[in-house]
């Protein structure tokens, strides 16, 4: 497993590299479209190929999921982010997403496809691998500090911020395994969540970067995957291949 692991990270990195080679040299704006978040989802695909013995399936879509998983996969994120609002407006008495006149709303046209793209490695792919080996919570760490350690673009903001990003994403990976691990790890119902966390993050676009934003954002999304720990422990203590 570890092998399966260490080699689709470093292809998530390689395909993220390329993309953005291609991006640079073909002088494609980052305010229409972001190619290597598709630097995960080609190294799932190649995982497949690789390793296509281990029969490995992606599920992309998968039928006799409740349209309420999808409502909410797309609801939980807006309501964190209105919690961040309310909280920084209290706590700061200042507007949490700051000026709004430089968000690249362009990419409102790209947020679901390069969802897609992410969600196809790292839950389509990584976290259900890691699923029949690790017990919820724990998978739910691995995957998710691999994914926030895979946005290397964020490093320069400095070790504090870093250290609350990687709180942030493995809260959002502790509440997306909740939504997709009984659907198979179904890509569209985690990009979804994902698409609206890229949503709300237009908004806090001019203040994304601050550290005191992170750690608000961080806390708070804390405070959520406790919840759902504890609403649902069994789901995160129990290994599922011993179900």
């Amino acid at each position: 497993m570890l092998i399966r692991v260490l080699v689709f990270y470093v292809l998530a990195f390689l395909f993220t590299f390329i993309l953005g080679g291609i991006q640079q040299a073909a002088a494609i704006s980052q305010q229409a479209l972001i190619l290597p978040q598709w630097g995960p989802g080609l190294a799932a695909l190649s995982m497949l190929l690789i390793f296509r013995k281990d029969g490995h399936r992606l599920v992309v879509f998968a039928r006799g999921v409740p349209a309420s998983r999808y409502l909410l996969a797309a609801l939980i994120p807006a309501g964190g982010g209105l919690l961040i609002y309310l909280l920084n407006s209290l706590l700061f008495h200042e507007p949490a997403f700051g000026d709004l006149t430089g968000v690249p709303w362009g990419l409102l046209l790209w947020v679901p496809l390069g969802a897609i793209g992410e969600e196809l490695g790292w839950r389509g792919y990584l976290h259900k691998r890691l699923d029949t080996r690790l017990p919820g919570l724990a998978s739910s760490l691995v995957v998710g500090l691999l994914w926030a350690l895979w946005h290397v673009g964020l490093y320069q903001n400095g070790a504090l911020y870093l250290a609350f990003f990687l709180l942030l994403m493995t809260s959002y990976t502790i509440v997306i395994y909740a939504l997709v691990v009984d659907t198979g790890f179904n890509v569209v119902v985690a990009a979804i969540f994902h698409m609206m966390i890229n949503v709300t993050n237009l908004f806090s676009f001019s203040v994304i970067n601050e550290v005191g934003f992170m750690m608000l954002n961080a806390l708070v999304w804390a405070g959520i995957a406790i919840v759902v720990v504890l609403t649902r422990r069994s789901l995160f203590t129990t290994k599922r291949a011993s179900q």
